[in-house]
């Protein structure tokens, strides 16, 4: 069960180069595959050392001319965005099917909370180009709002491809929980979810959010009964897997271009 929680990192990783992928063939810009790859580890490396992992547009728009930077780094956001709102989605249907957070009393307040952010970040992210007329005079804007009205599938696309890695986490997580000897049940999967969403709300500096996890888990899986130490290795090396092991691959592939 660790091997395939393991291996899952394959189609992760794989799902997360697909995104970006789209994402410039909705830009229109030219690349090969091999610029696709290192431009994607290169995010990954600079993703991992910035606040939630945005700052991957960094070391993906240092491979192409400046007069394409700007759109990356606005359709790699939206990218990003959509991973987020996939999460609070999937957290939302936890929060109603188990009555609130588990370990958290009185929760009606944060349950509510989570709806407003869900409908919130579904206007943000499929109306994000109507804020765009604000900045009528900026031509990047007006450029991103041109793409997007054409592209209009792009965002449904992104959104499907993030929800299929959310469900690669869960089985990961799940798997992983497992091999530690918990018994796998509906009511666990939840708990996950919620685990989750309460990671990606939490801000974090460097590093994909290694500690908040593991506390937001023992909380969460705690109150299912879930030993600790399973919850604490299980999100340790699921970090490694999903996020140390690809930017440690990046460095290696990015290496001669970072050298330049």
């Amino acid at each position: 069960m660790i091997l395939l929680s393991i291996l899952l990192v394959i189609p992760n990783i794989y799902l997360a180069f697909l995104k970006w992928k789209i994402t410039l063939k909705t830009l229109s810009i030219a690349s090969s595959r091999s610029l696709r790859v290192q431009s994607f580890f290169a995010g990954i490396v600079t993703g991992l050392v910035t606040p939630n992992m945005i700052g991957n547009f960094l070391g993906r728009f240092y491979y192409f001319n400046r007069s394409h930077r700007i759109q990356i780094t606005l359709f790699t956001l939206i990218s990003n965005f959509g991973q987020f709102v996939s999460t609070i989605t999937f957290g939302w249907i936890a929060v109603l099917a188990l009555g609130g957070f588990l370990s958290i009393e009185y929760s009606d307040n944060y349950t509510i909370g989570v709806g407003l952010l869900l409908i919130g970040s579904y206007l943000s992210f499929f109306f994000i180009e109507n804020f765009a007329l604000r900045f009528r005079k900026k031509r990047y804007f007006l450029e991103f709002k041109s793409v997007l009205m054409n592209a209009k599938s792009y965002r449904l696309k992104i959104l499907a491809l993030s929800g299929l890695r959310f469900l690669i986490f869960t089985l990961q997580y799940s798997l992983m929980i497992y091999a530690f000897g918990e018994e796998l049940n509906l009511t666990l999967i939840f708990a996950i979810w919620q685990v989750y969403l309460i990671t990606m709300v939490f801000p974090s500096l460097i590093l994909g959010k290694i500690g908040i996890k593991e506390v937001v888990g023992i909380a969460i899986l705690g109150a299912l009964g879930v030993n600790e130490f399973a919850v604490i290795f299980t999100s340790l090396i699921i970090w490694f897997v999903n996020t140390c092991f690809p930017a440690l691959v990046g460095l290696v592939l990015c290496r001669s271009k970072f050298q330049k």
